[in-house]
């Protein structure tokens, strides 16, 4: 809000206390004047910024549809009550006593009641005034009682003022009392909007916004000139300096450890001209702060930690122009529970945000990994082509003798196997790519079983294996991509068919589960997995550690890429085995929704 200027009303932006509260003032007004013997009483109370408010006007209509919710500057009726005279509870300023200056300093800003002036010396005048000032346990004011037109139009005697003023005790205290509750009932507003923000949604991924928002929020809320705040974690987060006090060096790490202590102990800060409040350490720039708020032309700058559990996050500093009334207790008391708010929310958009980058970061490096393999797969299959053609037409010269024979021959199983291996990295990246989603349709999972088999069938013979379907030869539909779903249940039959001996079985089949869904099931009897093998059985590349398996052709990627395909179906792989017995492995799918159905 602006200032006000001397002898300058103006309706506030927020005006004092909600309708109860006022209605509360209107009834004390009334009983003041009732009591004293009165005919106007009115009730002004001091806002932050230095301003006073009317909040109740008894007795006069007219004044008070023209000034409730007005604002004045407390310094102008400081001047007033500079020329009063004590009388108990009461202050009596004399229409005689007022000066030139100060008649126009309050001119269309104090209430003047509509009374004849007589010149008699003991009766009323219109510019009598009889105040009663409020204060508070540190004694600082709070708020304005006036006492206008007696019913006799008679100022009153010495006596007479201080008896009035004990009368209109219980008043005036009740008067604290409404002001108080009000603060502290506007401070939880506060409180409330704060969390409200802190939990909206670009607030809770957005650090910086956040921030934007509370000081927006913050600095209306606390009727304050100017507020900043500043965050330790992440320098470039806090809001910008709106204070200007331009700290040196030395006396920003001090502030900053001020602030950490000031969390340790929960308390907050208050620097005025020549004093530091709540921090002795930071007292020793008390003369520092008292050029740096003159030149700023501040009150005072409370300085409240920001912070969550036993960790400070940073701290909120909010300044008050020369003029404004001090801090109180209960603000100081909402201020630091602000900074709990704000700590908390701080926090929970610091680690979002944190979580963002990660991802962002785990992007990029599958995006690199993916193109990685492709270009690996590409350049390499060139010049393998060149080389197995090569290889091969060695191997079928009839001018090498047996030794270069060998070799080429060694030359083609060794680009055999390189070629697996491409082929494998090539459907590891092409199934773990999040950029090309599987093309779902229906797939009836007994036909895939059937051609798996039709195809093994030749290598299984000349490994001397049996192959068997077994189980359900019904209708087994699932949704899925036909391609990849093949390539799943081959790997297993190859795998079986890879790590049996002659004489071995294996069997494969669909099982219906209870929970509606099917799973294909492939059992063998070859050389199992150990327990500490199957730890690590879908690490891409992995070989087990038994001798025997090592034996075997491979390359560590099929049931990697097996897992990848029932990952990207929304489904499961199941290994059960035991060395030297056998493995069983199942491929848990969803169950189909019917179309008519919800998603599961």
């Amino acid at each position: 809000m602006d200032q006000v200027r001397s002898g300058e009303r103006r309706t506030r932006d927020l005006s004092w206390g909600d309708a109860r509260a006022r209605a509360l003032m209107h009834a004390l007004a009334g009983d003041a004047a009732t009591r004293a013997g009165f005919l106007i009483c009115a009730i002004e109370v001091v806002r932050p910024q230095g301003l006073l408010e009317f909040v109740a006007i008894h007795g006069d209509p007219a004044s008070a549809a023209e000034r409730l919710g007005t604002a004045s500057r407390l310094s102008d009726m400081q001047l007033v009550f500079a020329q009063g005279e004590e009388h108990g509870r009461l202050l009596w300023i004399p229409d005689e006593n007022l000066t030139d200056e100060v008649r126009e300093r309050i001119d269309d800003v104090i209430v003047i009641p509509d009374i004849p002036v007589t010149g008699a010396p003991d009766a009323w005048h219109p510019m009598d005034m009889l105040v009663a000032r409020i204060a508070d346990e540190r004694g600082d004011l709070r708020a304005l009682l006036y006492l206008d037109v007696p019913h006799d139009l008679r100022r009153l005697d010495d006596a007479r003022m201080v008896e009035v003023g004990d009368e209109l005790g219980t008043i005036l205290s009740s008067v604290l009392t409404v002001v108080e509750r009000e603060e502290y009932a506007d401070h939880m507003r506060v409180i409330r909007a704060t969390r409200r923000l802190a939990r909206s949604n670009p607030a809770r991924h957005d650090v910086k916004h956040l921030l934007r928002e509370a000081r927006s929020t913050l600095l209306a809320a606390l009727s304050v000139d100017e507020l900043e705040i500043r965050v330790f974690l992440d320098q470039e987060a806090g809001t910008r300096a709106s204070l200007a006090l331009d700290l040196p060096p030395e006396v920003r790490r001090a502030l900053d450890e001020a602030a950490a202590r000031a969390w340790t102990h929960q308390r907050v800060l208050v620097i005025e001209a020549g004093q530091v409040w709540g921090d002795r350490e930071l007292a020793a720039y008390a003369d520092w702060f008292t050029t740096a708020l003159d030149k700023a032309d501040f009150e005072a700058v409370v300085v409240a930690p920001v912070g969550v559990d036993d960790e400070v996050l940073g701290m909120m500093m909010c300044a008050r122009r020369t003029g404004s009334r001090r801090w109180t207790d209960g603000e100081g008391v909402a201020a630091l529970e602000l900074g709990h708010d704000l700590g908390r929310a701080i926090a929970n958009a610091h680690a979002t945000e944190r979580e963002r980058r990660l991802l962002e970061e785990l992007r990029e490096l599958e995006v690199a990994r993916h193109w990685f393999l492709r270009e690996l797969t590409h350049e390499i299959n060139n010049p393998m082509t060149t080389i197995v053609a090569n290889a091969e037409f060695l191997a079928s010269s009839e001018t090498l003798d047996e030794r270069d024979l060998r070799r080429s021959r060694a030359i083609l199983r060794a680009s055999a196997r390189l070629g697996d291996l491409l082929q494998g990295l090539s459907m590891l990246s092409q199934v773990s790519d999040p950029q090309q989603p599987p093309s779902m349709q229906q797939v009836d999972l007994v036909p895939v079983v059937e051609e798996t088999l039709s195809g093994m069938t030749a290598v299984a013979e000349r490994a001397g294996i049996a192959l068997h379907v077994v189980g359900d030869l019904d209708e087994a539909v699932v949704l899925g991509d036909p391609r990849e779903i093949a390539s799943a249940v081959t790997n297993l039959v190859d795998n079986a068919v890879k790590y049996s001996d002659a004489g071995h079985e294996v069997w494969i089949g669909v099982e219906r589960r209870p929970d509606g869904g099917l799973s294909v099931v492939c059992t063998d009897e070859g050389l199992g997995i150990s327990e500490a093998d199957q730890a690590n059985l879908f690490t891409p590349l992995f070989r087990s550690t038994n001798e025997a398996a090592l034996m075997r052709p491979g390359t560590g990627l099929g049931l990697g890429i097996v897992r990848e395909i029932m990952q990207r179906h929304g489904g499961s792989i199941e290994v059960q085995s035991t060395l030297g017995r056998g493995t069983r492995v199942r491929l848990h799918f969803r169950p189909l929704v019917p179309r008519d159905g919800a998603a599961t």
